[in-house]
């Protein structure tokens, strides 16, 4: 769920008891909440109480003025690199080993130790659904060029999308373009890819 309150950049932001014991009661501990439009999961924190998560939400409305609550799931943190237009393919799936309790920006662009394992890590109808749910969602929502398509693949064997970044990392610490690069396409092949794409309109 989303919350509607408006963004504390222009006034004190207001968290009425009962929209917490709501989200407590629907959701569980601990549960997430992040900035609706940030990407590289800046403002993101996990709550574990009433009070940690009438924080987490203000520093979220810091950075946007519009929030998401979520709930933790248990399972494997996994993505799928989608490249393409009419025809889109996915790579294989890769499996991330946050060297944080999540993963924060701090784990993904500062510490340095967080870990990436292609393929990942699952059963092979897992990954299979997981790469087909990946190109479908890339298709419904309109995506051209790259997206990165990330799932949770709980421990009963659930595949949860998570999001679709459309325009993820393109660093040498990306998992985007290291997703590629396991499939064979270097970084400088899919630049190379990605313009004549463009350029065909």
């Amino acid at each position: 769920p989303a919350s509607k309150e408006k963004n504390s950049k222009g006034g004190r932001v207001v968290l009425p008891q009962e929209f917490l014991v709501r989200m407590e009661k629907q959701l569980g501990w601990p549960i997430f909440v992040k900035p609706a439009n940030s990407g590289s999961s800046v403002g993101v924190n996990k709550a574990a109480s009433f009070e940690e998560l009438k924080n987490a939400i203000k520093l979220a409305f810091s950075h946007d003025k519009k929030v998401i609550v979520e709930e933790f799931i248990q399972g494997h943190e996994v993505e799928c690199a989608v490249f393409g237009k009419e025809n889109p393919f996915a790579s294989e799936v890769g499996e991330i080993s946050s060297c944080n309790e999540f993963y924060d920006y701090e784990a993904k662009y500062i510490l340095g130790t967080s870990g990436l394992t292609i393929p990942a890590n699952i059963p092979a109808e897992s990954s299979k659904e997981i790469r087909e749910t990946a190109v479908k969602a890339f298709k419904l929502m309109g995506c051209s060029g790259l997206s990165r398509i990330d799932f949770f693949l709980k421990d009963d064997g659930t595949v949860i999308l998570n999001e679709i970044n459309t325009l993820p990392g393109f660093t040498q610490i990306s998992m985007y373009p290291k997703l590629m690069e396991n499939m064979g396409i270097s970084q400088s092949e899919l630049l190379d890819r990605l313009i004549t794409l463009s350029l065909e309109g």
